[in-house]
């Protein structure tokens, strides 16, 4: 079977509300990484998958009747890529199961009694789960390339046209100054080479997870990135569940972001995320994380939703991928950040969807 991270959310739709219920007790007995939620009619089912992240859809009864092929066919309408599996309550022939296919069917679980359903259902789900999450990495995968791609083709062209009309001038004068500036677009080359690399590695599925004591590692980050007389305050004291070598990457770039854009003396802020902290996000259920805020000139508001893009930056000596790197090594660990105006005026980036090791 198949390892998932997390819940498996699942919709199973039967001919009766009472069998559906049977059958979702025996699922979650079997596997209890199943969330099963029973209904008795597509409507129902096609209600909570608009209304709710779903991750499979079990669709059980005969072929011809509602709950069989005509759900799995109305369902797939709305839902592309949401992974369905039929489970009939008679056998098939190769054409009824290719007839199952054709309707939308990711897989066709042929089993004769409920009794015998559930270790056939959970291993068909999560296998169908397992290759389905893995296409929308893939596909998360390639527009990330296609990110880098056009960030590469913008960025390394500008130093390296330098480099090159500097070399064909000193070539053809003998000026041998303009040497020092094709060096200098050269060097600028090898840095928007290593920060590419470093984000290239950030997008990766993070290894095994470990408990971080985040003061301790947002101190020792901060004594790697030069900080000239810039301030930093810790105010936490939770320890996280991470990679650590990626969230020190996250941080390190949260802090060289708020000493290039902030006074000689900026101070940052790291802190837990609390009811009366919180200002990205508004609700009763607080998501759980953290933050880092500085007292700089901050982000203005129209601004927000780009800094997080390959190559954006304000700062011409600037290579555009530092709040990427972040943005990446927050998505691989399935966190969130959003980014707002801190208490002081200055930029305030929150981390949430962290787990504590509590």
């Amino acid at each position: 079977m198949s390892t998932l991270r997390g819940s498996i959310a699942v919709v199973l739709v039967a001919s009766t509300r009472d069998r559906a219920a049977g059958l979702k007790a025996s699922l979650e007995r079997a596997d209890d990484r199943l969330a099963v939620e029973p209904v008795a009619t597509v409507d129902a089912a096609l209600e909570i998958l608009r209304d709710s992240p779903v991750d499979c859809l079990v669709a059980v009864g005969r072929p011809a009747e509602p709950t069989g092929l005509p759900a799995v066919e109305a369902v797939r309408d709305r839902h592309p890529a949401l992974p369905i599996v039929f489970c009939p309550d008679e056998a098939l022939d190769a054409s009824g199961v290719a007839e199952a296919f054709d309707a939308g069917a990711t897989d066709v679980a042929r089993v004769s009694t409920d009794s015998d359903r559930a270790p056939v259902l959970v291993y068909r789900i999560s296998n169908a789960v397992a290759s389905a999450r893995a296409v929308a990495e893939a596909e998360r995968q390639r527009d990330r390339l296609e990110g880098f791609v056009h960030g590469v083709s913008h960025d390394l062209r500008n130093p390296l046209n330098v480099a090159q009309g500097r070399l064909d001038m000193a070539q053809s004068e003998g000026d041998l100054g303009h040497v020092d500036t094709a060096a200098s677009a050269v060097d600028r080359t090898l840095e928007l080479i290593a920060d590419l690399l470093t984000l290239a590695k950030q997008g990766e599925q993070p290894g095994e997870l470990e408990p971080v004591e985040l003061s301790a590692v947002a101190e020792e980050c901060w004594a790697n990135v030069a900080t000239g007389d810039a301030t930093l305050v810790v105010d936490a004291d939770r320890r996280i569940l991470a990679e650590r070598g990626r969230l020190k990457r996250l941080l390190e770039n949260l802090f060289r972001n708020s000493v290039e854009h902030g006074s000689d003396d900026v101070t940052v802020v790291v802190g837990d995320i609390s009811p009366m902290y919180t200002t990205t996000r508004a609700g009763a259920v607080l998501p759980s994380g953290f933050f880092v805020e500085d007292d700089g000139p901050g982000i203005p508001e129209a601004e927000r939703d780009r800094v997080f893009e390959v190559g954006y930056t304000t700062d011409r000596d600037g290579t555009g991928f530092g709040l990427n790197i972040v943005s990446e090594v927050a998505s691989a660990h399935g966190w969130e950040v959003a980014v707002s105006e801190g208490s002081r005026g200055g930029a305030r980036f929150e981390i949430t969807g962290v787990e504590y090791d509590d």
